[in-house]
């Protein structure tokens, strides 16, 4: 995908339709982007139910080594769509709506953890976590001057995310947690767009997303020897990411 957009995007700088600055952003536009995302994203752990008569060594021992913290990062591209308005004195507003498929994850599974207050005790914890894809609507503000626009973006997004929790003893304690989430979030960047007069433009972006944090609860598997409602946990899970992309449009 950006192989393609690198590849339209020369053709449009080699056009020879017309190069002049048309000083004018108003109107309707539709695109393409690519580029890269990396974010923070953290799982906690709290333990309840039968938990309250163990050891505050070894509840600490299993929150602690059930928790993580992961830096997914990967390529990300989509389409947007938006409307700009251009004023007298060279300011522009308008608004974007964009989805862009983002496909990064993580993951990790200790091995067996010998328990720190009975050795003879291990714990095998895994989580993981895989972020699909978002969408976006924002506001756009900007000046422009010509052919360049410098511009500040704003507004609320979707991101769609999936998350696991497993933890396997070698008690035949066996549990995991699953969930899947369309999470609110809020998104603010800024940018730079050129405008090379025959309708294409091209931009340089960055974005910051910050989702609402979310919780969830894990369940025995089966074959396990314990059961509900004995031993509970919960985790909540955090996310925030960061994307720079490359953009182009074509403004009707």
């Amino acid at each position: 995908m950006k192989h393609r957009l690198l590849i339209l995007a020369a053709s449009c700088l080699l056009s020879t339709s017309a190069l002049a600055a048309n000083g004018d952003w108003s109107g309707w536009y539709v695109g393409i982007h690519a580029g890269h995302s990396s974010g923070d994203a953290d799982a906690r752990a709290s333990l309840g139910g039968q938990w309250s008569v163990e050891s505050q060594a070894l509840r600490d021992f299993v929150a602690d080594g059930w928790s993580t913290g992961f830096d997914p990062s990967d390529s990300t591209y989509g389409l947007q769509f938006g409307v700009l308005h251009q004023f007298a004195n060279g300011f522009v507003l308008g608004g974007e709506l964009d989805h862009s498929q983002l496909h990064f994850e993580e993951s990790r599974s200790t091995g067996p953890q010998p328990a720190t207050p009975f050795p003879s005790l291990t714990y095998d914890f895994g989580n993981a976590i895989d972020v699909d894809s978002k969408m976006s609507l924002r506001a756009r503000f900007g000046y422009a001057s010509g052919q360049h626009l410098f511009y500040l973006t704003g507004g609320v997004a979707r991101v769609d995310a999936d998350v696991v929790a497993t933890i396997e003893s070698n008690g035949n304690y066996l549990k995991r947690g699953v969930a899947s989430e369309t999470l609110d979030a809020t998104e603010f960047g800024a940018g730079y767009e050129y405008d090379f007069g025959n309708q294409w433009s091209l931009r340089a972006e960055y974005l910051r997303t910050d989702a609402d944090d979310f919780s969830y609860d894990t369940a025995y598997v089966a074959g396990s020897s314990f059961v509900t409602p004995a031993y509970t946990e919960t985790f909540r899970q955090s996310l925030e990411f960061d994307s720079f992309r490359i953009g182009l449009s074509y403004r009707f």
